[in-house]
């Protein structure tokens, strides 16, 4: 571990004080090699999906999954989740790394659907931000995964909220032995990635995993060069992660096993490297669980989980001074003065629980059925506080323009069944149905304008408590039409609830205003798809076809004038609007949006040593109607309508290891009014590893080789563009003792 990130913070000290007790602390259990035996397409298919919510194995889904083993997190160049996600068809991730991006816009998308429209769970958890919908990708290092199943395809039959698109789970590592591990890597502008977990087992049946992981780097500039004099004091976009867990397992020889988590999580994101820049998320969390058999073919499944979230946002800008009353971003020639243009002080909380009664035996052709009930519970403020720019060197001279403040609890609360019927072998047809009723309470939104450094009055105030339901069926079938052919296909509806964040906070600068909108409605999605498999001993094959209409997106548009204001913005802004800046924007279901396309994934086993697997995504997706004077019929933005990856594994002796992947992405348009274009690019990535010892491995890995300069972000304005990664190199080595 490098000195400079020892001493970021004191828990950074904290995990080398981890670390010092699992090296001391005694092992039963023989070394065993780092890397996992590779896994063959045929036992891949024999893994069970929990992202169904039954015991369905991959090759029995009849949806368009994939499972990402072990062994291919290993091999891939990627340093985050979200990176090593973006290669999978289906999946829009932008090339930029997560902590390179504000966390408050860090969108999972899928199939060309907009918005945070994808369930993000490990084991089986919502990992959202409980504000914003977004996924915490900082709580997920790669070394705590043991597999990542994505599941396309509508889900709020089985999830309910967010399950859209499509559901991610992620699957953690457990304790099987008494071993340790320490895994280390440095990479290009100077990044550190370390982790450190110890097994522990003790008498009837209790084990331990004791995990801790850390990530700094210096990051990279994401702003064109051509754009640069626009933002003036913006660098490279830095960024610090810690994390640490608990996880504490029951597993006797009966029928009952449960487990306890409990970790600690700690983000900041200086996004843009401005010298009042910071976004600094930490908190607690917990999860527990159990499940009891009972008999032979049923059981129950029960998961409890709470989250805490402190989140201290401070939006960075910089000026130049011209003059005592003029700091603007053109005047380059007079110094340069740094600043936040706003400030968020955002605590929020999360609890939820699940239960689960599941009967696999089969009974006539009743295969098997689940029933579950689901709760969560999500509740948080944002006080916000919005800056003039400086008029004098000090930073102390940028007054305040406004605050505002919001505030609201939602609670959700689900009850769904699933059957699964197989009249005949070949043949198995399943139906889920799922009722979901929430509340939004004790809403609050209010502003304060300040003239002169002096508050004025506050506007706004209570907000009327509000309810809604969704009724979500699916229905889907899988048939086998020959040894190793499979057509399946599947129809569903599914919902996304508007967020606190959509709700309850609106946010401003000193020439704009979004007002947030307590009467949204949720974003409504009804589509199906179908699609064939075929699967040999050395050949997988699959296609998908699939077609999302949804309805009721939400979007913000500018208020024309005072005459044409809802009741919400002339609450915050009054009867002129005379209390809010220029251009007042408001939070609508204003769009509805078709997405359709063609999924093609492949993996050949060409010998023993080499395979060679690859995908092809064919997407349409654009507005089909929109009252925000977006356009219709045309591509969405930083949606690709061609997009091919292809990847060649070599084994090139039983200890050596080799991996290059390409990415061809085609040319495209940022924004949905195609103004900003991207023309096409590929990029080339490339994995080595070399296993010395049972115990020591070393590799190495290079991402974008040829280091192309490409944005692929969806974006409103061409300063907007985020750059993708530049070409950058990591080596490391991996520990088992």
């Amino acid at each position: 571990m490098s000195r400079q990130l020892f001493h970021q913070r004191p828990f950074v000290r904290l995990l080398a004080v981890l670390a010092t007790a699992i090296a001391l602390w005694p092992s039963r259990a023989a070394a065993q090699a780092t890397t996992p035996a590779d896994t063959t397409m045929r036992s891949l298919t024999a893994v069970v999906v929990s992202a169904t919510r039954a015991s369905t194995t991959l090759e029995r889904v009849p949806l368009h999954a994939t499972v990402v083993s072990r062994a291919e997190i290993l091999k891939s160049p990627a340093q985050t989740l979200d990176q090593l996600l973006r290669d999978i068809p289906g999946m829009n991730l932008p090339g930029a790394p997560y902590y390179t991006t504000d966390p408050t816009g860090q969108q999972t998308k899928m199939r060309g659907v907009t918005n945070s429209k994808v369930l993000m769970l490990v084991d089986g958890i919502p990992v959202h931000d409980p504000f914003y919908s977004t996924t915490q990708w900082f709580k997920i290092p790669l070394s705590s995964i043991e597999r990542v199943e994505v599941l396309r395809g509508g889900s709020s039959s089985l999830w309910g909220n967010l399950a859209v698109a499509g559901v991610v789970n992620i699957v953690t590592r457990k304790p099987i032995d008494e071993t340790a591990q320490a895994d280390i890597s440095y990479q290009s502008m100077n990044t550190t990635v370390a982790s450190l977990s110890k097994n522990l087992a003790f008498a009837n049946g209790i084990s331990m995993r004791l995990s801790g992981d850390a990530l700094r780097t210096d990051g990279y500039q994401t702003t064109p060069d051509a754009f640069l004099n626009t933002v003036p004091g913006k660098t490279a976009s830095s960024a610090t992660n810690q994390n640490a867990q608990v996880s504490l397992y029951y597993t006797p020889a009966g029928s009952f096993t449960g487990f306890l988590r409990a970790g600690y999580h700690r983000s900041n994101e200086d996004v843009g490297g401005y010298q009042y820049g910071a976004n600094l998320q930490k908190g607690p969390d917990a999860a527990a669980g159990f499940t009891k058999f009972l008999g032979e073919n049923a059981r129950a499944d029960v998961r409890a989980w709470g989250q805490y979230v402190s989140f201290d946002k401070s939006n960075g800008a910089g000026c130049y001074l011209a003059s005592a009353t003029n700091c603007n971003t053109t005047a380059t020639n007079s110094p340069l003065v740094q600043y936040a243009n706003s400030h968020d002080d955002n605590p929020y909380r999360e609890l939820g629980a699940s239960g689960v009664l599941s009967s696999v035996g089969a009974v006539g052709p009743l295969a098997s059925a689940q029933a579950g009930v689901d709760f969560r519970s999500v509740g948080g403020e944002d006080r916000a506080t919005t800056y003039n720019r400086p008029t004098t060197s000090s930073v102390s001279s940028a007054t305040i323009n406004r605050t505002n403040f919001g505030r609201g609890t939602q609670r959700f609360g689900g009850l769904f069944a699933q059957a699964k019927v197989s009249p005949v072998d070949r043949f198995e047809a399943t139906v889920s149905l799922r009722y979901d009723y929430w509340t939004n309470t004790g809403g609050i939104a209010q502003m304060t304008k300040y003239t002169n450094g002096a508050a004025g009055a506050t506007s706004g105030g209570s907000i009327a408590d509000s309810h809604e339901t969704s009724f979500d069926p699916s229905v889907s079938a899988r048939l086998d039409v020959a040894k190793g052919l499979s057509l399946r296909g599947a129809a569903y509806k599914s919902f996304r609830a508007p967020g606190l964040n959509n709700l309850y906070r609106s946010f401003s600068s000193t020439t704009s205003i979004t007002i947030a909108n307590a009467l949204l409605e949720p974003e409504r999605l009804k589509g199906g798809e179908v699609g064939a498999d075929w699967r040999t001993k050395s050949l997988d094959v699959g296609a998908t076809w699939f077609q999302y209409n949804t309805s009721g997106l939400i979007a913000s548009y500018k208020i024309p004038n005072a005459q044409a204001a809802p009741a919400a913005v002339v609450a915050i802004c009054g009867a002129t609007l005379a209390n809010c800046p220029a251009t007042v924007n408001f939070n609508t279901n204003g769009q509805d949006a078709i997405s359709r396309g063609l999924e093609l994934s492949g993996a050949w086993r060409v010998a023993p040593r080499l395979s060679i697997d690859g995908g092809y995504t064919y997407t349409d997706s654009h507005y089909s109607s929109a009252t925000t004077g977006d356009p219709i019929d045309a591509q969405l933005g930083a949606v690709p309508k061609h997009l091919e990856t292809l990847g060649t594994t070599w084994r090139l002796t039983s200890k050596w290891n080799a991996f290059v992947g390409a990415r061809h992405n085609d040319a495209m348009f940022l924004d949905v009014n195609h103004t900003i274009y991207q023309p096409a690019f590929t990029l080339v990535n490339a994995s080595t590893s070399y296993r010395a010892t049972e115990r020591v491995e070393v590799y190495g890995s290079v991402n974008n080789a040829t280091d192309v300069k490409y944005a692929d972000n969806g974006t409103t304005s061409a300063a907007g563009q985020i750059l993708g990664l530049h070409r950058s190199f990591s080596s490391g080595l991996r520990l088992r003792f």
